[in-house]
């Protein structure tokens, strides 16, 4: 078709003659050279087709711009393509490019999941051994599970988030890589911790200076991105209903919960919903990166499926901003198992919490780090300031899991309190969160 023809001559022309927008560096680390397919995912607005620009950046020091090409999928020139259409695209480039053919040729492609049946072409590509390719697209429209079937081995997966702490930093230009110990620049840190808790780590809410705009940005965050696109991308006609879902886990962050208590809510307050809908909403926001939520270490499957879950939210932003509870105590759990999570997927080890069997008073852990192999870390989250301010319940629980799970990688994450104590011929480690967050020892 001509008219496609053109649309990619004019998107290409403009990719070789324009100057690459500038992009921070991200808390995360991708080949510059695989052979597989690198793929990048995550939530819309966490900063995806930035990365893109910031890899490009990375390549550029290295390889001549005419050997690498870059499309955004979401171009409005490119909004009729269809896959028929993608053919067009490498003789093109070719011919604009005059790339040198001695030298890698890397193709970017975002939110290429507008191209239905996408992956035909890409396999396509891939299987020439001719390119270096990179792909992006949102979760709400492009799932990992798709991903791994649609390219069926060929591909290496990252996922973007909001900011880190560490990233949410370094946007602003703060430094922190000297920071040790007490200094004075401490209660600056803990301030701008402070904000990261309210706010929350979109790069666009980071960068907007106005507080009021900010929590406007994630305001239409929540109602286009995550409503809207999970009702339309899980084909959800219960719209009402999902909102009302979502806003009631969001309100409940870093608290237990079940289904079966949930469904008794919604049917007293009137909602005709089955039990089975409401636990696939619960996977389908899993899924699109909005929320998750942590099994109890069991190492029997159906006793981690008889026990309550614990929910935390992608952002903290994202809770502000839709009027909830700003509790401190819940906003550094959801803020540290957000940093675990992704700690986990770089470093390949799992999440759980722990609670005693058959107490229900039971002592409980709020973290337990693990492998395939044994338990790695238990972790403890509490808002203290001072030793004298400790729960004996968070130390009793920690000595009870150390003799549980035989592990001595004890710590306490608090608000601003470092030290240690030694019990029961336990070593218990304390780091305030905001020097866990940014790995500082």
């Amino acid at each position: 078709m001509e008219g496609s023809k053109l649309a990619f001559r004019k998107v290409i022309s403009e990719w070789l003659t324009r100057d690459l927008p500038y992009a921070r560096k991200r808390d995360i680390n991708i080949p510059l050279k695989s052979e597989k397919i690198i793929t990048v995912i995550g939530p819309r607005r966490s900063g995806k087709t930035y990365f893109l620009y910031f890899v490009i950046n990375e390549l550029l020091k290295t390889e001549p711009k005419n050997n690498i090409l870059y499309i955004n999928f979401e171009d409005d020139r490119l909004i009729n393509i269809k896959i028929s259409d993608l053919d067009d695209i490498i003789p093109i480039f070719y011919e604009m490019a005059n790339p040198d053919k001695e030298k890698n040729i890397y193709l970017f492609f975002d939110e290429i999941q507008n191209i239905e049946n996408w992956e035909k072409y890409i396999r396509r590509l891939y299987d020439t051994k001719q390119f270096r390719i990179y792909l992006s697209g949102s979760s709400s429209k492009l799932l990992s599970r798709e991903i791994s079937t649609s390219l069926r081995g060929r591909n290496l997966e990252y996922v973007i988030m909001p900011l880190n702490f560490r990233e949410y930093l370094e946007f602003n230009g703060k430094e922190y890589s000297y920071l040790t110990g007490f200094t004075d620049n401490k209660g600056y840190i803990i301030s701008e911790l402070r904000n990261y808790l309210e706010y929350g780590g979109y790069p666009e809410v980071v960068i907007e200076k106005n507080n009021d705009n900010k929590l406007r940005i994630l305001r239409s965050y929540y109602n286009t991105i995550f409503s809207m696109d999970m009702a339309e991308h899980f084909n959800i006609s219960e719209v009402n209903v999902l909102d009302a879902f979502l806003k009631y886990i969001i309100s409940i962050y870093s608290k237990y919960f079940s289904i079966s208590k949930i469904y008794g809510i919604f049917k007293s307050a009137g909602y005709k919903i089955s039990k089975n809908k409401l636990l696939e909403f619960l996977y389908d926001s899993e899924e699109v990166f909005f929320m998750f939520y942590l099994k109890i270490y069991r190492r029997s499957e159906n006793k981690k499926l008889s026990y309550q879950k614990k929910i935390y939210v992608i952002d903290s932003g994202i809770i502000n901003s839709l009027k909830n509870e700003m509790s401190i105590p819940r906003l550094m759990e959801n803020i540290v198992f957000l940093d675990l999570n992704k700690r986990g997927m770089e470093n390949n080890f799992s999440i759980a919490y722990w609670k005693e069997y058959g107490k229900a008073d039971g002592k409980e852990i709020d973290f337990v780090l693990y492998d395939s192999l044994k338990i790695i870390q238990l972790i403890q989250v509490t808002y203290i300031s001072d030793i004298s301010d400790i729960n004996s319940r968070e130390i009793s629980a920690l000595l009870a899991g150390a003799r549980y799970f035989k592990c001595h990688d004890l710590l306490i994450i608090t608000w601003d309190y470092e030290g240690y104590i030694e019990k029961n011929g336990e070593k218990i480690i304390f780091i305030p969160l905001w020097k866990w967050l940014l790995n500082l020892k």
